[in-house]
């Protein structure tokens, strides 16, 4: 699980630390840097195990800062092991170029990353050295390390960033047609037809999506693919309560239903295999009799998995399930950077969090 995050020099943030639990709720006023949070993750995640570019990420500087280096660091705990991951950005002589990277595991090194390469195996021994491309200065080495056999380590790392998910569900960019399967989903969700067919496959994740569906749609039967000239359509089979079945295309379905079925996907495909989620406003267009049972279950996979759910939101249901018990607030002064406090409430104002935070008294 993510149990450190470090990034100073980008946005809205500077020499910022946040120390995540296994679940967690974020709060925070528009604009206290929220969004960037996730994505700062999401380009770490591709620019450390997709090899992704960062020149556009050196764009984004803090405004009010003169320094050019940009700094993001990681800390998780996998297996057992504690990583470190650290990457410094700078533009020189006109160029984007990664001055330093670096993997740490329990404080030894596993990668180095400068002038030169330096690569570790298992037991921490030079595997190999080597010079970096000089025309791929902007480019992650982490990224072009191979799956060896004396590189379990650090594979590992690599491949609980490459399933670090942030999501952010919009209905209205999700399409029903499909040319051909994906294997990842995408951020908002758009490519959920071509996702659900490559992941069909996976007839246990399947059988629970399918269960959990059934009892929080009222008719649902089953998800289906279409055939479709060029590809396939992803649809959602219902009956009503004579016994007459309708199927009905994933674009004509409510925007409502089309989130509620996302939320349980990401549940029991990406959540429920362990891997650290991020989701903001999951709440939306969701009703407050859907949103429960979905928390109710994500805490179950979270817990039974060892995965890790951090939730952006305002919504009433989430803030007093979770903000006492697991809630930060993203806090900033002006347009200066952003800090991270716990939520905190008073108990004698006899009010419900939900309730402190739309009166804005919940207390830092």
């Amino acid at each position: 699980m993510l149990t450190r995050l470090y990034i100073d020099n980008f946005r809205c943030f500077v020499k910022f630390e946040y120390r995540p639990a296994r679940t967690q709720l974020i709060l925070g006023a528009n604009g206290t840097g929220k969004s960037s949070f996730m994505d700062a993750l999401a380009f770490l995640h591709r620019f450390a195990t997709q090899g992704e570019s960062f020149v556009d990420t050196v764009n984004e500087r803090t405004r009010w800062l003169k320094q050019l280096a940009q700094t993001f660091e990681i800390e998780a705990t996998l297996n057992g092991s504690d990583y470190l991951y650290r990457v410094v950005l700078e533009p020189v002589s006109g160029r984007a170029r990664v001055l330093s990277e670096a993997v740490q595991v329990d404080g030894k090194p596993a990668l180095e990353s400068g002038e030169e390469v330096r690569l570790y195996n298992d037991c921490f021994e030079l595997k190999r050295s080597y010079q970096p491309d000089p025309y791929r200065w902007d480019r992650s080495a982490l990224a072009d390390v191979p799956p060896e056999h004396d590189l379990e380590k650090i594979t590992r790392f690599k491949h609980w960033l490459g399933d670090l998910a942030c999501f952010q569900v919009n209905p209205f960019a999700m399409s029903a047609r499909a040319e051909v399967p994906q294997a990842g989903l995408a951020a908002d969700l758009s490519n959920i037809a071509a996702w659900y067919w490559h992941s069909a496959a996976l007839l246990r994740e399947r059988a629970a999506l399918i269960d959990n569906l059934r009892a929080v749609l009222d008719g649902f039967l089953d998800l289906v693919m279409l055939e479709s000239i060029g590809g396939k359509v992803l649809a959602a089979e219902f009956v009503d309560e004579k016994g007459t079945k309708a199927i009905f295309r994933f674009n004509e379905l409510s925007e409502g239903q089309r989130c509620l079925i996302c939320l349980y996907a990401i549940l029991h495909f990406v959540l429920a295999k362990g891997n650290t989620v991020v989701l903001d406003e999951p709440d939306n267009f969701v009703s407050l009799r859907e949103i429960q049972p979905w928390l109710m279950a994500a805490d179950d996979a979270v817990l039974d998995s060892g995965g890790q759910l951090l939730i952006i939101s305002h919504h009433p249901e989430i803030i007093n399930q979770w903000a006492t018990s697991g809630g930060v607030r993203f806090v900033r002064d002006g347009i200066g950077p952003v800090r991270v406090e716990d939520f905190h409430s008073e108990p004698s104002y006899g009010l419900a969090p939900a309730e402190l935070v739309a009166r804005g008294w919940e207390l830092g």
